[in-house]
C-alpha cells in the first residue's frame, strides 16, 4: 500500500468538499453546491486551499487549510456561496475562527476504510510544514470541547490550548502547535 500526500489538484474538488460536508456533519445531498464551493478558487474551502491523501493513486481523505490572513475575505465568499440565505448581520459578528500569523487547519476527513492508518497525523504534518513554508508563525485549529479523544489527539501531535472561542453556538478550544 502507497500513501501519498499532496497539496490538491482541481480534479481533487470532489474528496474535498466531502471533506467538508463530513467534517461540517452535513448530508451529501447537499453535494453540488459543495463541489461548486470547492472549485472556486476564492473560498475557503477551495481546493487551492487543500492537502490531500492518496491510498494506491486514489484520494481518501484531505484537510483544508489556509493562511489566516486572509480568513475575512475567504469566509465572506464562501457564505456568500453556500449559505446565502443567512442573516450577513450576524455572520459579520460571528468570531473569526482563524486569525492574523497562523495557518488555521480548518476541516479534516479521511473516508472510514482508511482511518487508523495514520493518514490524518501525515496530513497535519504536512499542513504543519507547509504554513512555515508560508511564513505563518505558528498552526491552528479548534476543537469541540464535547471531543476530549480528538484533543487528546491533537495534544499527542504537539498542540496545545490556548483559548476558547464560540463559534456558530458551539464550544471550542483554540489549539495551537508549540513543537
Amino acid at each position: 500500500m502507497n500513501i501519498e500526500i499532496r497539496d490538491a489538484k482541481k480534479e481533487d474538488v470532489e474528496i474535498v468538499a466531502w471533506t467538508v460536508l463530513t467534517a461540517l456533519d452535513m448530508e451529501t445531498d447537499e453535494m453540488k453546491k459543495f463541489i461548486d464551493s470547492c472549485s472556486d478558487e476564492s473560498t475557503m474551502y477551495s481546493w487551492k486551499n487543500s492537502i490531500v491523501a492518496l491510498v494506491d493513486g486514489v484520494a481518501v481523505g484531505s484537510l483544508i487549510a489556509y493562511d489566516g490572513r486572509r480568513y475575512q475575505q475567504l469566509r465572506h465568499r464562501t457564505w456568500d456561496s453556500l449559505w446565502d440565505d443567512m442573516d450577513k448581520d450576524y455572520l459579520n459578528k460571528v468570531e473569526a475562527e482563524a486569525r492574523d500569523g497562523e495557518f488555521y487547519l480548518d476541516s479534516m476527513a479521511i473516508r472510514p476504510k482508511y482511518r487508523g492508518m495514520g493518514i490524518g497525523r501525515m496530513l497535519i504534518e504536512y499542513a504543519i510544514e507547509k504554513g512555515k513554508r508560508l511564513g505563518c508563525a505558528y498552526s491552528s485549529l479548534l476543537v469541540d470541547k464535547d471531543k476530549p479523544k480528538l484533543e487528546a489527539y491533537y495534544q499527542t501531535m504537539g498542540f496545545e490550548r490556548f483559548g476558547e472561542m464560540e463559534f456558530f453556538g458551539h464550544d471550542y478550544y483554540r489549539m495551537r502547535y508549540v513543537k
